[in-house]
């Protein structure tokens, strides 16, 4: 019989089937090795392997007794139990509260027993391994690497039950599970050099193609908390001072308000890493005084353990990388530094490329906003040239402010120029286009109209909407906002601009508010051309007005006449303002008689001279009518004028009128100053009247009086103007210094008087404008025969010329024989000079003239004429008897003359006849 050997395996069945780990030292060897492989290979805190007796109860073959893994092995072994990789913070499946540790559980089992055999009672063994609470979880890797060396600890348990050889299995056994793990570590950090070169290739992808410098950086801080596998990373750069050290890139739970932070050159980590030069691992962050630990106070994040590396550009320091808290591990090691400081050099040069890059670009980017904004000024430039008109100017100006600072919202105030008290509003958001009119007390109390009214810019930045209790705030002031008040250029606020809401929802800066001033300038440019062009045109229509009344004063005016009479007339009439409000008026009525007027109208200005036209045609009307006395002309003038008269304005005048033939002058005065009658020996005589100013009264009573000139004597009719005038220290010319100033120059005529007068009181006044208008009118009286006219040598004029001397003689009251003897001698001089002195002459329009000179006691009438030559000597006697015998005709006429005048005398001058006829009254 053949000995049967007893088999001696570590797995063992039962009797349903199912499988079981024998106890003793092989099976403990091998374990306690494969699970000191497995907390390696995973860095994991602790672990345990359990197995079931035969009875399948729960045993340890290796490992910690812990209550959490001996829960874990329990579910392993129940009917939902599995394999399981769970992460901190998760609730596993066999407890009611989240484990504050990663767990990795892992079956060892039988896959092709009978189908009918129990899933949990195929697993013979489990792998449970306790990760460390710094960490969040296993790697998934570690997993598959730890599936898959059970898996084969599996069939090497399988075979030793099969051959029965227990020795040569637990031998093989523990050679194969070390070299399974190490075959997996191997693979593992093969994995992780491929994965460290994807990474190195991506990042130096990403700084060949990347311009924005924190998107780069936050990609390589990314890679890196991947790579070190870390709770949070960070790029820390110098300031302009290089005192400073600012959080450009954080990657991490407290990102914010760690941004915010700066650290000094020279503390922390940061800063002394920047000041060495050196980078720095430190795993007891908490006990280590160079941590600054001001940072994470801000953040309320604890540092466990940290790892800088300098970040050197063109061997210049710019800045610091950091690594902080690993998370499945315990601390940084030395190649962890070797391979940061990899990632330091990477970020350094890609901080310079893209800092170069991206300052290139901001300069471009300003370069072209700086473009937009000289093309919108330009644009704005022109529309002020171009527009027409205000309102063509608000339209394109409010496009191109909505355009160049990218407003939503845009809108322009002004005060408006025609009705007080109004602000215009133009509105245009892009789409819809108002232009609207209120009451600036409607909009009382607005942050635009108190910007205005104060004159003080606004520039809001934050962007979210404040809440106006007016509507028109509301409207115009969304979300960041700027109000720019408009100045003339005398410093008055006259309205704004206003710009909100930008379209890319971000904030307005200084920049934009300094390019909405530029352009509130250029507004202005434009708004001050429309007003000086409205305030030209309004003063060119003015002046127009002023023009058109001044011609209508100077056609109201008497023109230029010359006086056959023994007076010679000078006049200067010079307004103070472009029209006067002085008048005078002079006429010679048709027998030889004169009136001559000066008057005075209240107020200056366009009032005063159309009140001057209503008053002097009133007046010079009146005048006309020769047989109203000055009183009278002066009472009918004041009713009419009154009817007329508003405002108050009223006129002072001082009307005369000559009679040549007694040297009389008659006056009157309405208000009017002190007229001047300058004898002439030198004396002087005040004339002035009763009765006030026309218009003021609707009824008056005016009273003047009447004297007789002489030869030498010189009569002044003025208006204020000339007595009234300042010199520098506030002397007046006066009215004594006027009439010396006359006196002195009474040799001169009586225009040039007039004139040099005006010359010495403009030089009195030192130049400066005229106080009043200034009107004289001087009538300087000669011995000149007080009558004088042209006849035209016809038959048709005797009758004109008989009436001449006839309205020249009347009014002396003279005895009818002495009358009628100055006539008839008069009409025979006259006809002797157009039928015989003219005839069978050549010339052609023959005429003769008349001047008639009165005496206190008598007439002298002379006659001349260019017929032909006269000779009294030629003249025989009349002759009655040859008359009637026909032997001759005429020669009446001549003894006519001689014996009804009192002296005749014939004489020839430079070929003209002059008879001079003389008649005393006696």
């Amino acid at each position: 019989m053949t000995q049967i050997k007893k088999q001696e395996t570590l797995l063992r069945s039962r009797s349903d089937g199912s499988f079981f780990l024998e106890e003793g030292l092989g099976v403990s060897s091998i374990f306690d090795s494969f699970l000191r492989e497995a907390i390696t290979l995973t860095h994991a805190d602790l672990g345990g392997i359990f197995s079931t007796t035969e009875s399948a109860n729960i045993r340890q073959i290796s490992g910690r007794n812990e209550r959490e893994l001996i829960e874990a092995a329990h579910w392993a072994f129940s009917q939902s139990g599995k394999d399981l990789l769970l992460e901190k913070g998760k609730t596993p499946p066999w407890a009611k509260s989240p484990s504050n540790y990663p767990l990795l559980v892992c079956r060892l089992k039988v896959d092709d027993l009978d189908s009918s055999l129990k899933a949990n009672r195929a697993s013979y063994a489990v792998l449970v391994l306790q990760g460390k609470t710094t960490a969040d979880r296993f790697s998934k890797t570690d997993f598959e690497l730890l599936r898959t060396t059970c898996k084969t600890v599996g069939r090497l348990l399988k075979e030793s039950h099969v051959s029965g050889d227990a020795s040569l299995v637990t031998l093989s056994l523990l050679a194969t599970t070390q070299l399974v793990l190490e075959a997996a570590q191997a693979k593992r950090q093969s994995e992780r050099f491929d994965f460290l070169l994807t990474e190195v290739i991506r990042v130096s992808g990403l700084i060949n193609s990347s311009l924005d410098l924190s998107q780069l950086l936050e990609a390589i801080m990314l890679s890196s908390k991947t790579v070190f596998r870390t709770e949070a990373c960070s790029v820390l750069l110098l300031d302009e001072s290089k005192e400073y050290l600012y959080f450009h890139t954080v990657l991490g739970e407290k990102s914010e308000a760690v941004t915010k932070m700066q650290v000094p050159v020279g503390k922390g980590v940061a800063g002394l890493v920047v000041r060495e030069r050196k980078p720095m691992i430190i795993n007891d962050a908490q006990n280590d005084d160079r941590v600054y630990k001001e940072v994470d106070k801000a953040s309320q994040f604890t540092t466990r353990n940290i790892m800088a590396a300098p970040l050197v550009a063109n061997d210049e320091v710019i800045g610091v990388i950091e690594a902080i808290n690993t998370v499945d591990r315990e601390k940084f090691t030395g190649e962890d530094l070797e391979l940061f400081l990899s990632f330091s050099g990477t970020s350094a040069l890609a901080i310079q490329k893209t800092g170069l890059l991206q300052n290139l670009e901001n300069a471009n980017k300003d370069l072209r906003k700086k473009v937009s904004e000289l093309e919108s000024l330009f644009d704005l430039s022109q529309a002020v040239s171009l527009s027409t008109n205000r309102l063509g100017l608000v339209r394109k100006s409010i496009r191109l402010i909505i355009r160049e600072l990218d407003a939503s919202v845009a809108g322009i105030f002004l005060y408006s120029l025609s009705k007080e008290n109004f602000i215009n509003c133009a509105y245009y958001d892009g789409e819809t286009e108002k232009i609207d009119r209120v009451l600036e007390e409607e909009i009382s109390g607005t942050q635009v109209l108190s910007s205005i009214m104060e004159g003080l810019p606004v520039l809001k930045r934050d962007i979210l909407d404040q809440p106006f209790p007016h509507e028109l705030d509301r409207r115009y002031l969304k979300g960041s906002y700027i109000i720019v008040p408009l100045f003339l250029s005398s410093g008055e606020p006259y309205g704004a601009l206003t710009v909100a809401d930008r379209r890319d929802k971000l904030s307005y800066q200084d920049s934009d508010f300094r390019l909405l001033q530029t352009m509130a300038s250029q507004f202005t440019k434009g708004f001050e051309a429309f007003r000086l062009r409205t305030e030209m045109l309004e003063k060119k229509a003015i002046q127009q007005e002023m023009e058109i009344t001044r011609k209508i004063q100077q056609n109201i005016l008497p023109s230029e006449k010359v006086f056959h009479s023994n007076f010679d007339l000078g006049i200067l009439s010079v307004p103070a303002k472009d029209v006067s409000g002085d008048f005078y008026d002079y006429y010679q009525y048709s027998d030889g008689q004169y009136s001559f007027l000066i008057a005075d109208v209240s107020g200056k200005s366009l009032p005063a001279a159309l009140f001057m036209a209503m008053s002097s045609s009133i007046i010079r009307t009146l005048a006309r009518n020769h047989d109203l006395s000055p009183e009278e002309i002066l009472r009918q003038g004041n009713e009419l004028i009154f009817e007329d008269s508003h405002f108050g304005m009223f006129v002072t005048a001082f009307f005369i009128h000559y009679n040549p033939s007694l040297f009389t002058i008659e006056y009157a005065s309405a208000g009017h100053n002190d007229q001047v009658w300058i004898k002439e020996d030198g004396s002087y005589e005040l004339l002035k009247g009763q009765g006030p100013p026309l218009g003021v009264i609707p009824t008056a009573k005016y009273k003047g009086g009447n004297f007789t000139v002489k030869p030498g004597d010189i009569f002044v009719l003025y208006t204020d103007g000339a007595v009234e005038e300042k010199d520098a220290q506030g002397n007046e010319f006066g009215l004594e210094r006027m009439i010396e100033e006359i006196r002195s120059r009474r040799h001169l005529p009586a225009q040039k008087i007039v004139e040099e007068l005006y010359a010495t009181i403009r030089s009195f006044s030192s130049g400066k404008e005229p106080f009043d208008d200034f009107t004289v009118l001087l009538l300087k009286y000669n011995n000149d025969f007080q009558f004088f006219r042209t006849f035209d040598a016809n038959t048709g004029q005797i009758p004109i010329f008989r009436e001449f001397i006839y309205d020249a003689i009347k009014v002396r009251n003279l005895p009818d024989f002495l009358r009628d003897d100055i006539l008839l001698a008069g009409d025979e001089a006259a006809t002797n000079i157009v039928m015989h002195g003219y005839k069978d002459t050549l010339l052609r329009n023959p005429k003769f003239d008349c001047k008639i000179r009165f005496t206190e006691d008598s007439i002298t009438i002379v006659l001349t004429d260019s017929g032909k030559g006269f000779d009294r000597t030629n003249v025989k006697d009349p002759s009655i008897e040859e008359n009637l015998s026909g032997k001759r005709k005429g020669g009446f006429g001549v003894y006519l003359i001689e014996t009804l005048m009192d002296v005749v005398d014939y004489k020839m001058e430079e070929g003209r006849n002059i008879l001079t006829l003389q008649k005393f009254f006696r």
